[in-house]
């Protein structure tokens, strides 16, 4: 029982990656409620880990946004928690739980995901380019409540791409 990786503090990988990994011997694998930055940064919960985030995730670049992705048996983001992959030139890719449709076999699936209310997601271009990719997956139940935004840049660009989707069962009381 108990959680192997908690993450309170501040882990900043800079333009590098930032990997928090743990198996299946604890009830919760992983639980962020810190802030976590870098250009690719992954928190996998392996074998039947759950991973919980209420903290802050940073993969905003200075060019077009980085990757961001959090996988795991269950995956909860719950409180304020925040992640952004924004970028000046174009946003990044946000994976909560899986990929487009469940369908890239090198991201795990999660069996359920929960968005809470105060959750915000960004993917955007913030000067000129396109949104980037915001996915919210399950292969059981996906409840989204929170925010998401993949807009495309103030000075030109296209909006991004968002799914929410369960594969099984979708509750959706957020915005896109």
């Amino acid at each position: 029982t108990g959680t192997a990786v908690a993450n309170t503090g501040t882990i900043d990988a800079g333009r590098g990656t930032a990997v928090l990994a743990a198996g299946d011997f604890y009830s919760i694998a992983i639980t962020h409620d810190g802030r976590l930055a870098g250009r690719d940064v992954r928190l996998q919960g392996q074998g039947r880990g759950d991973v919980l985030v209420s903290g802050t995730i940073d993969a905003s670049a200075p060019g077009t946004g980085g990757h961001v992705e959090i996988t795991g048996e269950r995956v909860g983001l719950v409180g304020h928690a925040s992640i952004n992959a924004s970028g000046p030139a174009g946003g990044g890719t946000i994976l909560v739980g899986g990929d487009y449709q469940g369908g890239n076999a090198a991201v795990r699936n999660a069996a359920r995901t929960f968005v809470g209310t105060d959750v915000i997601l960004n993917a955007n271009a913030t000067t000129a380019g396109d949104g980037g990719k915001v996915i919210v997956w399950a292969d059981k139940d996906t409840v989204f409540a929170g925010s998401i935004s993949a807009r495309g840049g103030e000075h030109g660009g296209d909006g991004g791409f968002v799914e929410t989707s369960g594969k099984e069962n979708l509750r959706f009381r957020g915005h896109v």
